[in-house]
């Protein structure tokens, strides 16, 4: 009898460390797509400009954002429209607010705005930043850096 209470005994150990060591991991977090990421809401512009010593930073002198544009929203929705809103700080008087189509490519590390591609380097809940190459003033491939925040 006392052997059964040990087998028993032990088993139920062996269950009760099987259902702890199964237990959800909480530290993982749920992967969200660029696609949820770009269209959860209207990003603005924070800089823009052609990094001139390819730092990967737009220095106020390298930056060519107009502070007009610092409210300028764009609003990316689900079926690859948007919505351009110039803000109240308009630019021109003929400053209108647009319609547009955009898409991802090249598995989602692109993204079309208005025109061609552009490379994306980061996307995540609170910044998106694009870029394309370009020529500096000594000929060089320097990038033309665009990031927007919420």
């Amino acid at each position: 009898m006392r052997m059964t209470t040990m087998i028993l005994l032990s088993a139920s150990l062996l269950s009760f460390a099987g259902l702890i060591s199964c237990k959800k991991d909480s530290s993982q977090t749920s992967s969200t797509s660029n696609s949820q990421l770009i269209t959860q809401k209207a990003w603005k512009y924070d800089t823009r400009g052609l990094d001139e010593n390819n730092n990967g930073t737009i220095e106020a002198s390298e930056s060519d954002m107009l502070s007009c544009q610092s409210d300028d929203t764009f609003s990316f929705n689900a079926h690859n429209t948007g919505v351009y809103n110039p803000g109240s700080l308009q630019c021109a008087p003929d400053d209108v607010t647009i319609t547009f189509n955009w898409y991802f490519s090249a598995n989602e590390t692109e993204l079309a705005i208005f025109a061609y591609p552009e490379k994306i380097s980061k996307l995540d809940a609170d910044v998106l930043e694009i870029y394309h190459d370009d020529q500096n003033t000594q000929n060089q491939t320097v990038k033309y850096i665009t990031r927007f925040k919420h």
